[in-house]
């Protein structure tokens, strides 16, 4: 759980209304945020208050899932049929070696080399000493030395080093800094210090690291698809069926393995094809240590980013700023095109709104979520529903509401989508039967639009060109 701030006015004076909120993912492997609790107006005394106790929370419950596991797998050992084959000493070695920071040879550490671990994640940047952690842990150096490497694998100042390394090369590839900069930022004094240490771990200087061609694994639908209109073809990689069936005749290699879905055990599932760089959502410092151990970790943050601004973020990564730049110039020939034929046809644009209609759950979408929001709010200038702009739902994603409340968030055109589930489906199209559903403006105005969900579901350029063709198209056919 986390504290969640969003910009409003009272009377007014800006100030911020906070809430707490919890991290999901969908069905789809699409991070979500729950409401855990509405908090009000806090001053900044109080919020960061909340912050440090949520932060203590989350440290006790982490803190206790460690234990009950411990006491779990001494109580109820697993069964011996149900055990895996023991492995030969050499492909533990091999195991070994290909293990990096973060990833743990045994499950259970000592207190005090947990917080030795987690201490040294949050300050690789600075001198750290192993003396200088013995003595915090308040343990003989020996016995420092000996049980860091029976938990690790590795001894200390290794696993520093790659720690190091691996920020280095998320840093050399994200940020395109100077091999100086870099060097600070990580916690070495100069880039000749940093170069060499690099080649060591690596394999290559860090100049010729960012211009090799690398095997990419994409954990999102955006992403994945971002990467395909840049010309690259993720080896792994999460992609909506959409977004496979319209890149199905322009992949230039043939990838390692899709997913239609994030795996459960994501690790175990790209780990075997050894990628060069893993791009995410931001996610929890768990699982990024997790994937940090198997390759650099690009993580971009959700919501707080323009769907251009991720696209050309990503083109810097792979060295694909001029095909990024092309791409968004034929798009914005596409929206001028489509603003002057929405001139001509509807003149001021009104409110719309877009939702994804259930029985049990209805969403409506703001201009952070995708659905094509972002090309109806920003590019086709239409004014988001005013129930959405007055507690600034409309900045945090959607709201959740039932079917018989869509009229709260009524507007001048409405665009929905139907669910997936052929009986829900049939219930909901008996609903909007009703004369509840027909007393919306935009339903007796002819001004309701059924939308593709697989289409309207990305916010990465090939769905964003779809969406906006899709778009002009319901609007000018349904004006009358």
């Amino acid at each position: 759980m986390f504290l969640k701030r969003v910009p409003v006015k009272r009377k007014g004076v800006s100030c911020f209304y906070y809430k707490i909120v919890e991290s999901y993912r969908d069905e789809h492997g699409k991070p979500k945020h729950r409401l855990v609790s509405n908090l009000g107006i806090l001053t900044e005394a109080e919020a960061a208050e909340m912050k440090r106790k949520l932060q203590l929370g989350k440290d006790a419950g982490a803190a206790l899932r460690r234990t009950e596991a411990r006491e779990a797998a001494v109580s109820d050992p697993e069964p011996k049929r149900n055990r895996p084959r023991r492995l030969s000493n050499k492909a533990e070695t091999k195991i070994e070696q290909n293990k990096l920071h973060g990833q743990e040879k045994q499950a259970v550490a000592q207190p005090w080399l947990v917080s030795a671990l987690e201490y040294i994640r949050e300050n690789y940047r600075n001198p750290i000493t192993r003396k200088q952690l013995a003595q915090s842990s308040g343990v003989s150096l020996e016995h420092f030395s000996r049980e860091f490497r029976r938990h690790t694998g590795k001894t200390f100042k290794a696993y520093l080093t790659e720690l190091r390394i691996r920020a280095a090369q998320e840093q050399l590839l994200s940020s395109r800094s100077g091999l100086v900069d870099v060097a600070l930022n990580v916690g070495y004094k100069d880039g000749f210090y940093l170069s060499r240490k690099f080649k060591q771990v690596v394999g290559t200087a860090p100049l010729f690291y960012i211009k090799r061609p690398k095997k990419i694994a994409s954990l999102t639908y955006n992403y994945s698809a971002s990467l395909l209109a840049l010309g690259v073809t993720p080896s792994v990689a999460v992609v909506s069926g959409w977004v496979s069936g319209y890149f199905r005749d322009v992949v230039k290699e043939q990838p390692r393995q899709w997913y239609g879905n994030v795996p459960i055990r994501i690790s175990d599932a790209i780990g075997p094809f050894k990628p060069d760089l893993i791009f995410d959502y931001q996610i929890s410092e768990e699982l990024a240590l997790e994937l940090r151990a198997i390759a650099p970790l690009i993580s971009l943050p959700f919501e707080q980013m323009d769907w251009d601004e991720q696209f050309r973020f990503i083109a810097e990564v792979v060295g694909k700023s001029g095909e990024a730049n092309d791409y968004l110039n034929r798009l914005e020939s596409l929206m001028v095109k489509a603003n002057r034929r929405l001139d001509q046809k509807l003149g001021t644009r009104g409110t719309a709104v877009v939702v994804e209609l259930g029985m049990d759950k209805c969403y409506v979408f703001g201009e952070k979520w995708g659905r094509g929001t972002h090309v109806l709010y920003d590019q086709l200038q239409f004014a988001p529903p005013q129930s959405l702009l007055q507690d600034g739902s409309c900045k945090i994603g959607y709201v959740q509401t039932s079917i018989e409340n869509i009229h709260a968030y009524a507007a001048d055109h409405l665009f929905f989508a139907l669910p997936t589930c052929a009986v829900e489906r049939a219930n909901v199209l008996t609903f909007m039967n009703t004369e509840s559903w027909n007393q919306l403006d935009a339903a007796k105005n002819k001004q309701i639009y059924s939308i593709d969900g697989g289409c309207f579901y990305g916010f990465d350029p090939a769905s964003t060109k779809r969406q906006l063709l899709d778009i002009v198209s319901l609007l000018t056919k349904h004006e009358k």
